[in-house]
């Protein structure tokens, strides 16, 4: 697979992600922040760009 194909396909799944993550806190009365970050690496989602930076040094270092 090509790299383009392959970086497309990732921003799709992060998409879907954020998207599903935004449905299921609205169904459960919670409010999603449009400010998230996910990991570039394993695509854990972080809601706060300290959470993201301390991540990335710890598991990624």
């Amino acid at each position: 697979m090509s790299s383009a194909v392959r970086r497309t396909w990732r921003r799709l799944v992060q998409s879907y992600n954020h998207l599903c993550a935004r449905e299921d806190g609205t169904a459960r009365g919670v409010t999603i922040p449009s400010g998230v970050w996910a990991c570039d690496h394993c695509h854990a989602p972080h809601l706060e760009l300290a959470t993201l930076k301390h991540h990335l040094r710890t598991e990624h270092a």
